[in-house]
């Protein structure tokens, strides 16, 4: 596959029911069990159910999720965002003809509505039937010009077929309509980083100010400052991917390396690489480095040491190999 930003991190975007009602559970503690409650005092209200069913689902809950949507669909069969729920629990559940199926009855039940045809979309992108994605992409589109999500899905299957100048076109539609659009603005930065493209910085700051504390889109900004030799503003980025995020370990390394090979500042490089190896011991290439940054300071037994220890979690791994040779010449 392709280098996919956006439609892998999330399977769908879970519907909700009723804006009012998400906007009470926002203030209790426990959603389920407030929400039970009312169940319990107004047994008939559909929504209650399906509001439950998407928590449910939400928390990887397929049973209870899927319990609960039966319930409302006896209730109420012919509401057309019940089945789009339906769908989503269907397709996590591995079911993917009766994910289709549940988004084909949406459909027929209200045809003015792109949200099951923008779901639709969304999973023949993920399944790789990309003429599909684009033809459910176009019908929704078709309802509603002013919706990114149609455009950001056509966008992402013309890119797995080859075609990047379509796809840029539509990610920069989708951008443009939501300028909140994460998933667009860092593809669209992905690709131009991958053209070596100066637009790429653009996609990946506006990425950046819709996710501030996103690892991959810091990561792919420290990266371009890297490539064109922007070191300080390299080093930076890295420093906020450590303290924002989780993912620190590539971010030490990639320090480490500009310290080391581009800035020859062999006590940061040190530091970095050890921090690197503090979180993955078996971080083959922090632990050939820092032994390449010994050798550098000149202290060639902990090189030594280091360029061993390389080889015992990837033997005959060549750069230690040569190191050992440049040692013992």
């Amino acid at each position: 596959m392709r280098f996919i930003l956006g439609s892998l991190f999330v399977v769908f975007l879970l519907f909700s029911c009723s804006n009012n009602n998400q906007e009470e559970e926002k203030k209790v503690e426990n959603p389920i069990e407030y929400l039970t409650a009312e169940i319990s005092k107004y047994p008939e209200d559909y929504k209650l159910y399906a509001q439950r069913a998407s928590i449910f689902l939400e928390k990887g809950k397929l049973d209870p999720a899927f319990r609960d949507l039966n319930k409302a669909l006896k209730i109420n069969p012919n509401d057309a965002e019940l089945y789009v729920i339906l769908s989503e629990v269907y397709f996590v559940m591995g079911n993917k003809e009766n994910s289709i199926s549940s988004l084909n009855k949406a459909v027929s039940l209200d045809s003015k509505s792109e949200v099951p045809l923008i779901k639709l979309s969304e999973l023949y992108l993920l399944t790789g039937e990309y003429d599909k994605a684009q033809f459910f992409a176009n019908k929704a589109i078709s309802l509603n010009i002013e919706n990114a999500e149609p455009y950001y899905y056509k966008g992402m299957a013309f890119f797995e077929v080859g075609d990047t100048t379509n796809s840029i076109i539509n990610l920069k539609i989708a951008s443009n309509i939501d300028t909140k659009n994460f998933a667009a603005n860092m593809q669209l930065g992905a690709i131009y980083y991958y053209e070596n493209d100066s637009l790429s910085e653009f996609y990946l700051k506006k990425a950046i100010r819709n996710q501030p504390n996103n690892s991959s889109s810091l990561y792919y900004l420290g990266m371009l400052y890297q490539d064109n030799k922007k070191f300080d503003k390299a080093l930076n980025v890295y420093s906020d991917l450590i303290n924002r995020t989780n993912s620190k370990k590539r971010a030490y390394y990639n320090s480490g390396y500009i310290y080391l090979v581009e800035l020859q500042e062999y006590s940061q490089a040190e530091e970095m690489f050890l921090a690197a190896i503090s979180i993955d011991p078996n971080f083959v290439e922090a632990v050939y480095n820092l032994g390449r940054n010994y050798e550098a300071m000149g202290n060639f037994e902990k090189a030594r040491i280091q360029y061993q220890k390389t080889l015992e979690i990837l033997p005959n791994y060549p750069l230690a190999v040569q190191g050992l040779n440049r040692l013992d010449q």
